[in-house]
Formats: C-alpha cells, sequence, structure tokens
C-alpha cells in the first residue's frame, strides 16, 4: 500500500515538474520575427522592459500597447518558452510620398509630403514636402530622433516657410485684418524620457514673420521653450487608448518692434475603452500669451477643438471636448470609426472682444492598418452661439 502510494506522489511530481520549472523563471531573450526595415538592435532596445518579467505573469496587452505607440507594428504571435520571449509581428508601410488634401467649409489645401515613420529603420521620423492652401503655400522639413533605452536623450530639427494671405476673422466669420506676408521658422530641440510616463524637452529657433504692406509691423522672434509630457497607453483589441498631458512654458525675445513676451500653454486627453469598440474620448487644451503680435497669435488648433473658423486669432483661450467613438468594424484593413463630442471654447481675441461658443461635433475617422499614418478624418461642427456650421474632410498627411 504504501508503495502505491509512493508511486502516485512520483506520477504527480513529475507532472507537476514543467509547470514548477517555469513558475518562477524569469525573462532573458527575446527573439524577434517579422522585422523587414526596422535594424533589430533597435526592437530590442525598445522591448528591454520585458527582460526581467516573470514568464509567468507575462501581460500580451502590455507588449500589444507598446507596439502600438510606435505606429509602425501589429502583434501577430507573443509566446514564452522558457526564458525566452518569441515575437512575431507585421511591419506597417512607413516611407510613403504621402498626397495631402483637405476641404473646410473657409479654407482647403493640398499638396505632397514624403515622410517616414521609420527613418533608416531606427523607428525615427523624417519628413520633407510641401502644399498649397486657399491663402498661399508652404513647405517643410524636418527629423526627429526617439531617445532609445541607451541614448542620453533624443533630438528634432524643424524648418518651414512660405507666402500666406493672413486674414484674421472674428468668431462670426467677420474680417477683421488682412494682409500678405512670407514666413519662415527653424527649430532644435532635445527631449530626456524622465520616467517610463514622463518625457521632458527644450527647444529654441527663430520664427520670422516678413508682413509685405507693413501692417501689422514685420516680427523676428527667438523662442524658447521647455515643456513636460506625461502619457499613459493602453490597446484593447481595437484603439489604442490613451491618458495624456503636456505643458509648456515659452518665453519668446522680440527683434524687431515688440516686446519680449511669455506663452503658457497646456493640453490634456483621456480615451478609454467602455465596451466593446466603443470608447469614451475627450481632450481640452489653453494658453495664455497675452502680449502676443497679431501675426503670431495662435488658432482653435492650439487648444483641441474645431468650432471656431480657422481664421480666428486669440492672446488667450480654453477649450474642451468630451463624447464617444465607436469602431463600426475591425477589419483586416483597419477600423473605420464614428464619434460625436460636445465642445466649448472660451477666447480672448487678438483683436476682438471676448467670446464663449459651445455645440456639438461629429465625425467619421478611418486607422489603416497596413501603413503607419493616419488616413481620413471627416468632421461637421456646430456653434450654437453664432449659428455657424464649419465642415473638415482631410485625408493623409497633416500638419
Amino acid at each position: 500500500m504504501a508503495l502505491e502510494k509512493l508511486k502516485l506522489h512520483l506520477a504527480a511530481l513529475l507532472f507537476l515538474l514543467p509547470a514548477l520549472s517555469a513558475w518562477g523563471e524569469t525573462i532573458t531573450d527575446i527573439k524577434i520575427e517579422g522585422l523587414r526595415r526596422t535594424k533589430p538592435a533597435v526592437m530590442q532596445e525598445m522591448l528591454e522592459k520585458f527582460k526581467g518579467t516573470d514568464s509567468a505573469s507575462f501581460d500580451r496587452k502590455k507588449l500589444e500597447a507598446e507596439l502600438e505607440k510606435t505606429q509602425l507594428f501589429s502583434l501577430s504571435d507573443a509566446t514564452v518558452s522558457g526564458s525566452t520571449l518569441h515575437i512575431t509581428v507585421e511591419e506597417k508601410f512607413s516611407l510613403l510620398p504621402i498626397p495631402f488634401a483637405y476641404a473646410a467649409s473657409d479654407s482647403w489645401g493640398g499638396g505632397l509630403v514624403v515622410m517616414d515613420n521609420n527613418a533608416f529603420g531606427l523607428m525615427d521620423q523624417a519628413a520633407a514636402g510641401g502644399f498649397v492652401t486657399s491663402s498661399g503655400w508652404r513647405a517643410l522639413a524636418g527629423y526627429s530622433h526617439i531617445q532609445k533605452a541607451h541614448s542620453p536623450f533624443g533630438w528634432s530639427v524643424l524648418a518651414n516657410g512660405g507666402q500666406s494671405k493672413t486674414r484674421i476673422r472674428d468668431d462670426e466669420g467677420n474680417l477683421l485684418l488682412a494682409y500678405d506676408n512670407s514666413t519662415f521658422s527653424a527649430s532644435a530641440g532635445l527631449n530626456r524620457r524622465l520616467a517610463p510616463w514622463l518625457r521632458g524637452s527644450v527647444s529654441s529657433g527663430v520664427d520670422i514673420c516678413d508682413v509685405d504692406d507693413h501692417s501689422p509691423a514685420s516680427e523676428l522672434v527667438i523662442p524658447v521653450t521647455a515643456s513636460l509630457t506625461a502619457s499613459t497607453a493602453s490597446w484593447d483589441g481595437t484603439f489604442l487608448n490613451t491618458i495624456y498631458f503636456s505643458t509648456s512654458v515659452t518665453y519668446n525675445f522680440s527683434q524687431w518692434h515688440s516686446d519680449n513676451y511669455c506663452t503658457i500653454a497646456a493640453k490634456a486627453g483621456y480615451q478609454q475603452h467602455l465596451v466593446q469598440r466603443l470608447r469614451l474620448i475627450a481632450q481640452g487644451g489653453a494658453f495664455h500669451s497675452p502680449d502676443v503680435p497679431a501675426v503670431f497669435a495662435k488658432n482653435q488648433n492650439a487648444v483641441q477643438i474645431c468650432l471656431l473658423n480657422n481664421a480666428f486669432r486669440a492672446s488667450s483661450m480654453a477649450g474642451a471636448g468630451a463624447g464617444f467613438e465607436w469602431g463600426v468594424a475591425n477589419t483586416r484593413w483597419g477600423v473605420p470609426s464614428l464619434y460625436a463630442q460636445y465642445q466649448a471654447v472660451w477666447a480672448d481675441g487678438v483683436m476682438s472682444d471676448e467670446i464663449f461658443g459651445h455645440g456639438p461635433v461629429a465625425g467619421f475617422k478611418f486607422y489603416l492598418k497596413k501603413i503607419a499614418f493616419p488616413a481620413v478624418d471627416i468632421f461637421t461642427a456646430y456653434n450654437v452661439k453664432t449659428g455657424l456650421f464649419r465642415t473638415s474632410a482631410g485625408a493623409g498627411f497633416s500638419y
């Protein structure tokens, strides 16, 4: 009888040995398949944070979120064998000539930008191109080197310039000021990851606006900016859900006519899964720059709302919106979605009185899976205060 019990114990022990040996074993090596342009060493460096993880508690969703944040990869498979994490990815097309086009109720534009979201296989970003709009033309070039695990910092350079017919309007669309101008700006900056969820950056450059008819006066400004960005991301199988907050302070040294001035700005966003293919979306922002010259005043894009016309300019503004986004389907090519929000905005116009606006916004987006760029965004916004509709449709690169 005792011998039979001993045999049973030995059999149970042999059965459990594989599980017991796996439990508590840490991941020390990562094998990656499916890379085309990306350098394996760069990918290994990005995924180094998963080394040291207990193999029994490996979280596939965290890995998916890390890959989706790059907009370069989709995870096909992930398994742990002993101390090795085996990953198979599908790498998206990232080097493309992108036709750019948009049409809004108050403006239009189009052109071509050659963009690479994986420059030299380093997961860096590069772009060069130009476009024409209803108010003029513009050319741009830029490069952004992403900080890797063993890099002390990341860096970026950007330059753009062009000519345009600037029209400044109030919230009801009335023309307040019109002038022709040539602009040029260039900047360079450094950024560093201070924590897994926190990044800091500093940058400086030059902004020049040469007004043809000298009304308002031409300006040259040297901005010096310091900023902090905090963000987290998770993947629900349909959407990359993010929470982020960024704040910046810019001191602008004016070299020609205006006094020096300061700009304080902040942005925040919240996108979180509720049920299958449905998520809550909310975003907002604010900036305060009371002494900004009219030629450098900002529009509504700085606070992530779309209730005002593109020609509205403000010295201070705050706006926010909240609503829902529904992924209609999750296809092999991408995710078409519908979204609706209610937005509100307060602004101190650079050439008009304070205004307050609010109203609904509804639109359509399409998120591509095979290409590492956004594709389509169409929306309509209605400002209850002014009774004005604003419709916009864009495809390809946005700047």
